[in-house]
């Protein structure tokens, strides 16, 4: 048997250091077995109501590479050749996989109990279910995917989000599981699921690889597509080549944080198993492909700039003809404001030239309007004199009439005393022929 080298990394996502969340992460890799090698990742959810997945994810590993260390030390390709026989036999491993991870969360469970605390942020309707004792495999969920190579075959099974990628003797790369549609951005298939043994993809295949490497969505995030994730894993084992394990966990350790910032942000788990006996045949295909996808990187970054560049010139044009076009507009527009401004200071001439005239016209009337008050209150003064003048004539006037009056009384009083005076004496007081002064203005009207 070709000894296939086991490895894997687990890198806290650089989302999950800048908001302080634990790593979501876990992987195992083993080849201490005689007769296989093994490698599993798990990619624990992360939200409120998965509280535990980080556990989730660790117990699924744990679970799943004894289940298939087990499932390697009883099951042969003969098997497994039959297509129906295979499928009771994957059916049965996947349900003893679910199985040990649910006993491992009773146990967690038992040791920790779910409490209000720990549930501040789940959502009401799924912590009540937690507190009564229902799905709480929920709170542990997570994704999962595992490969062994044993003598004779070598299997593949997944559940949610990430990808298995192999090396296939020639240097060539594939994806050995087929992918699940159902998973994309941030929605997955998981181990938690009700129907989750009917959601488990799996691969078999008798045709050994040079290397199979398994790891999370936050590595699968930071390509573009799945030729960037296939010149990783060739950079991979051509690095395991010429560094051997250690310089290849070096490598890991610089090139996995950055991956994480490139994509998603998320952790970033990677686990592999490498034939050397495999690989170094090809070693140089490996850096051939690895020179060849650098230099279709910079053809297709070379293409992305050009066409960016393009795009870019063509806006500028589109905008230049829009500027050049206002730039027409508003040059009719200022020669229109220009000639209408010159009317207007025209205008703005002729109104000053009449503001002047009214304000000489109006310093004229205000020394007339000075001077018509200034006899006005002379006028008034004189009036104001005359009439108490003619008040005081008046109040003679009458004073005299009033004594007039109170004379001619008397006088007409004395007369008639007079004539009666006459009468008694038979005499007349006065001739005929005299005047007669007994009407009461005939005095004044002399």
């Amino acid at each position: 048997m070709h000894k296939y080298r086991a490895f894997s990394q687990i890198v806290r996502g650089y989302r999950h250091v800048k908001n302080g969340s634990v790593c979501q992460d876990y992987a195992i890799a083993s080849d201490a077995a005689p007769n296989c090698s093994v490698i599993v990742v798990a990619d624990g959810h992360g939200g409120d109501d998965y509280f535990r997945s980080d556990r989730g994810a660790k117990f699924i590993t744990q679970a799943t590479a004894a289940e298939l260390m087990d499932f390697a030390a009883e099951t042969t390709v003969l098997h497994l050749r039959g297509a129906s026989e295979r499928r009771e036999l994957m059916h049965k491993l996947f349900d003893r996989i679910l199985a040990r991870w649910k006993e491992q969360i009773e146990a967690d469970i038992f040791d920790d109990p779910f409490s209000e605390s720990q549930m501040e942020n789940v959502t009401p309707k799924i912590r009540q279910k937690y507190l009564a004792g229902e799905y709480v495999e929920n709170a542990y969920g997570t994704t999962l995917i595992a490969a062994i190579i044993t003598e004779k075959y070598w299997l593949v099974i997944q559940l949610g989000d990430g990808r298995c990628v192999s090396i296939r003797p020639d240097g060539s790369c594939e994806q050995p599981v087929r992918v699940d549609e159902r998973c994309h951005d941030n929605i997955t298939t998981s181990v938690c699921d009700k129907d989750a043994i009917k959601e488990f993809r799996y691969s078999f295949s008798e045709q050994m690889p040079a290397a199979v490497f398994a790891f999370t969505d936050g590595v699968e995030s930071a390509f573009t597509d799945m030729d960037g994730a296939y010149a990783f894993c060739q950079e991979l084992a051509s690095t395991y080549l010429e560094k051997g394990k250690n310089g290849l966990t070096k490598t890991m350790e610089q090139i996995l944080p950055a991956l994480s910032k490139k994509g998603n942000g998320d952790d970033v788990s990677i686990a592999g198993l490498i034939c050397l006996e495999k690989l170094e045949p090809i070693s140089e295909v490996l850096k051939l492909e690895e020179k060849l996808h650098r230099s279709v990187v910079k053809w297709e970054n070379a293409g992305h700039n050009v066409r960016d560049h393009e795009k870019e010139q063509h806006h500028l044009e589109l905008k230049l003809d829009e500027c050049r076009s206002r730039v027409s507009v508003l040059s009719k527009q200022i020669e229109q404001d220009t000639l209408a401004l010159e009317q207007m200071q025209d205008q703005i001439r002729l109104l000053e030239h009449n503001c002047n005239e009214r304000e000489i016209k109006l310093d004229d009337l205000h020394e007339k309007l000075e001077a018509e008050k200034k006899l006005e209150a002379e006028l008034d003064a004189k009036v104001k004199q005359m009439t108490d003048e003619q008040q005081r004539l008046q109040t003679e006037l009458d004073e005299a009439a009033n004594k007039v009056e109170t004379l001619m009384d008397g006088t007409e009083q004395a007369r008639k005393t007079a004539e009666e005076k006459k009468h008694a004496q038979g005499e007349s007081l006065f001739d005929d022929d005299e005047e007669d002064f007994t009407e009461p203005w005939a005095f004044v009207n002399r």
